[in-house]
């Protein structure tokens, strides 16, 4: 696949206007230019016409690179845009990237060179994050969607046939098992989305509400923490049920579990079995379980939530010998 003919790509904002013309002369497909836009408040716009294939904006002086970026992915903007500044600093580089930013260029970046990863960038699978996730919640959605209409079907002839034990029930249980994982896909898809705005919540009333949804019997909550977390409030939700959840499925006897503070974030923590050691480095991968019931899909969401949050989730071991769950927030 190739750029198609009269291929337009956007430049805006005084730094990369200044490089429309060379950048026009380096672009190899035929007819494929880079259009001067000096307001960057005119891309949007001017992507409606569909012509547009890549963006280009400066992140110097008057203009914030990533501002715009987030605007424009805010309104399902899909195509790559590259940032361009005359001397970037480090941490701003780092900032742009975590974001989402396709790429970030210097000013010194030859046109040549650009226009050879604007062309690329036009016509390979997007690795922007924030698209990547948005076209695979509409994936994982779909497909779950449609795989649970026929088993709704063979639920429905199951409940009519007298199969008799114990196949009956293994059939049930596998049927319950795909639902579930179909369930799982399409929450994974919808969680991994970057959170475009937070509120300041207070963990501890978050942490209370998911406990009394969850009538989690013969467990005990404690708080330790009157801290508020700058967090989505129905990630935050997801993510400490999957906690809570996690520490009850694998625990035999009576569990506690407890939020605390941490210089850097906060962690929940159970007086459970704990997770053995050779395991703490992958109970956070895709299918890692340790229950026959589970789906190993409960951390990984967890780490998943984190993630969309810019956070990091690590394990280690309780005071009382269980499960502890760092999240860094900072």
């Amino acid at each position: 696949m190739t750029p198609a003919r009269g291929t337009v790509y956007l430049v805006a904002g005084t730094e990369a206007t200044d490089r429309a013309e060379a950048l026009s002369e380096a672009l190899t497909t035929d007819g494929a230019t880079a259009e001067a836009v000096r307001d960057t408040s005119v891309v949007q716009d001017r992507l409606s016409d569909g012509d547009v294939r890549g963006v280009v904006i400066s992140d110097d002086g008057d203009y914030d690179g990533v501002a715009v970026f987030e605007e424009l992915r805010a309104t399902g903007a899909e195509i790559p845009i590259v940032l361009v500044a005359t001397d970037p600093e480090p941490d701003r580089v780092t900032e742009a990237l975590r974001t989402g930013i396709t790429d970030y260029v210097t000013a010194e970046t030859p046109a040549s060179l650009l226009a050879a990863k604007l062309e690329a960038y036009a016509t390979r699978w997007p690795t922007d994050w924030r698209v990547g996730a948005i076209q695979w919640d509409d994936i994982s959605s779909g497909v779950s969607h449609d795989a649970k209409n026929p088993l709704n079907v063979v639920m429905g002839r199951l409940d009519l046939l007298d199969i008799g034990e114990p196949h009956e029930d293994a059939l049930l249980r596998s049927v319950r098992r795909v639902e579930t994982l179909l369930t799982d896909l399409s929450r994974i898809g919808s969680i991994a989305c970057p959170v475009s705005e937070t509120d300041s919540l207070s963990l501890a009333d978050v942490a209370r509400e998911v406990w009394a949804a969850g009538s989690y019997e013969d467990a005990t909550l404690e708080l330790s923490t009157d801290a508020s977390i700058d967090a989505e409030h129905d990630r935050l939700q997801l993510l400490l049920r999957e906690l809570f959840d996690n520490a009850v499925t694998h625990s035999e006897k009576p569990v506690t579990v407890t939020i605390g503070d941490t210089d850097s974030g906060f962690y929940v923590a159970d007086d459970g079995p704990g997770i053995p050691e050779a395991d703490r480095d992958e109970v956070f991968d895709q299918g890692f379980g340790t229950t026959r019931d589970g789906e190993g899909y409960g951390l990984f969401l967890v780490d998943t939530a984190a993630r969309a949050h810019g956070w990091t989730v690590s394990v280690g071991e309780s005071e009382s010998g269980g499960t502890r769950i760092d999240v860094t927030a900072a």
